[in-house]
């Protein structure tokens, strides 16, 4: 799918979800309305990611289910699927419940249907997913062409800050995930367009090559405004990620890249199978180091990529957010 076959994808995934939600809560005998979260939440707010490819399989995630979460002063509901095999049908609207120790932030994103904000379901999933997949989810949140409200990394730092205030205050301790949340905005982008651009910047700052620059505005000799994916200013090297099938967007890519590399910039084009092995990202990365070094005289590239957490740790030298 191209992007706006994506995007149509998910508002109907988005409305699926809203008409769902809504007949389980006029069937739901709770005195209060429902504050849905994860999976359900991501489909709530049309965000351009896939928890059934990301978490690592727990079926009270799955998007069969409604996920609500309560606070854990509340009466929360019994959970009738904790203690059932995966894929017992129980009623209609089948649903799972996590209790949350904190205030929960809520946005309504339909009449009568409330969900967790953005920044909070991040918040919530950062139990489930390692640190990649962390960074991927927050840089879905802030899409250029977000379905929901935009969010930005300030938005995502201030949850982090009131939630270590509330703890703080109560004499909490830290809530499990905290910490990587803190990792994962260190890394995150406003911006990107999808999770194979995620993907692909991360390998490059793993192998490492200096943080680039997402969504790059480049004028053009003849007054064209490009946004490039992921670019290096300094050195004009410019790395795209291609996923686009359509001839006629062939075409015009093709047209594009002959424009940016007469502009004088270097372009490195990465396709789906360029990301499908450990030496297919090896190559990619040796490719665009080799650009790099062609024209910053800087030798970036590392024998082994760094991990992750040693590059939002700040353990890398002379790597750090722009």
């Amino acid at each position: 799918m191209d992007g706006s076959e994506g995007r149509e994808h998910i508002a109907h995934m988005q409305i699926d979800a809203v008409s769902r939600c809504l007949d389980a809560e006029a069937a739901c005998g709770r005195g209060e309305a429902c504050i849905f979260t994860l999976t359900t939440a991501i489909r709530l707010l049309g965000v351009d990611w896939d928890p059934l490819t990301a978490v690592k399989p727990w079926w009270r995630l799955g998007a069969e289910l409604l996920q609500v979460v309560v606070g854990d002063k509340n009466n929360k509901p019994r959970d009738r699927l904790a203690k059932q095999r995966p894929g017992t049908r129980q009623g209609r609207y089948p649903a799972t419940f996590f209790t949350s120790g904190i205030p929960i932030e809520t946005v309504e994103v339909a009449d009568g249907v409330t969900c967790t904000t953005p920044e909070f379901t991040w918040f919530m999933f950062a139990r489930f997913l390692d640190l990649e997949e962390l960074v991927i989810l927050g840089d879905a949140m802030m899409r250029r062409y977000a379905l929901h409200d935009q969010v930005t990394l300030e938005s995502f730092e201030d949850l982090l800050c009131r939630i270590e205030r509330y703890g703080s205050e109560h004499g909490m301790r830290a809530p499990k995930g905290i910490r990587n949340c803190r990792r994962a905005l260190a890394l995150m982008e406003e911006g990107t367009d999808s999770v194979r651009e995620s993907i692909l910047r991360l390998l490059l700052i793993r192998y490492g090559l200096p943080r680039p620059v997402v969504n790059y505005p480049l004028v053009l000799p003849d007054g064209t405004l490009v946004f490039l994916d992921i670019a290096f200013p300094d050195a004009r090297v410019d790395v795209e990620y291609d996923g686009r099938f359509h001839q006629n967007q062939w075409a015009q890519d093709a047209q594009r890249r002959l424009a940016i590399e007469l502009a004088g910039w270097a372009y490195v084009q990465v396709t789906d199978e360029a990301l499908a092995t450990k030496d297919a990202c090896r190559q990619i990365a040796e490719l665009v180091a080799r650009y790099l070094k062609e024209r910053t005289g800087n030798d970036y590239l590392r024998d082994e990529p760094f991990d992750l957490r040693a590059v939002a740790d700040g353990r890398r030298k002379g790597w750090k957010r722009r």
